[in-house]
């Protein structure tokens, strides 16, 4: 009986999110369940990409007709685009499951640590999705070059960037408002005794 009964904590303790020395129950958002799917979808877009140069390489190689050199059409160095992709999701689902330090900036308790954890995730969620986008541009730039021999710069890459900046700083203002509005009730709370 103890056993099942270890084993059962263990699965539950496998299940909870940590935030220093506060244990709770992982809750999933539905901005969360979004942002994965719409993940997903662009590392499904970057694969087409690569998928519709190497069918317009292979033409080419097929229809050439004066026994030109086409040993440089290659459209193999895009499938580097699509393994970034997928190290970046990695890396967005292991910093989203791994336990978290508790921050020394914000005010963090019991109440507000469900709060919290979804906060940094979904901006993890978030910043994934646009790096993942921009890796759109990154490989088709990538496929201009080897189709076309034509350089460019895409402005888009800018506003990726600046979209980065921007979540991080709402999200720095989220976590700074549930800080400080736990703060002050654990101050009012503490005034309350003191009258009492």
């Amino acid at each position: 009986m103890k056993l099942k009964k270890e084993s059962k904590e263990k699965k539950k303790s496998g299940r909870q999110a940590r935030v220093g020395e506060f244990s709770f129950r992982r809750k999933y958002t539905a901005v969360q369940i979004v942002i994965d799917i719409a993940s997903l979808a662009a590392l499904v877009y970057i694969g087409y990409i690569i998928y519709l140069c190497a069918l317009d390489i292979d033409k080419l190689k097929s229809v050439n007709k004066t026994n030109a050199d086409m040993s440089m059409f290659m459209w193999e160095p895009l499938l580097i685009w699509a393994a970034v992709g997928i190290l970046i999701f990695a890396a967005s689902f292991y910093l989203i499951f791994r336990k978290k330090k508790k921050p020394e900036k914000y005010y963090i308790n019991k109440h507000n640590v469900v709060k919290y954890c979804n906060i940094i995730d979904t901006c993890i969620a978030c910043i994934r999705l646009v790096l993942i986008i921009s890796l759109w541009e990154v490989c088709y730039l990538h496929m201009c070059v080897i189709m076309m021999r034509e350089i460019t710069f895409s402005p888009q890459l800018l506003m990726d960037a600046l979209i980065i900046v921007c979540i991080i700083l709402l999200t720095r203002i989220r976590l700074r408002s549930i800080s400080d509005t736990e703060e002050t009730d654990e101050t009012e709370k503490k005034k309350e005794i003191v009258q009492d």
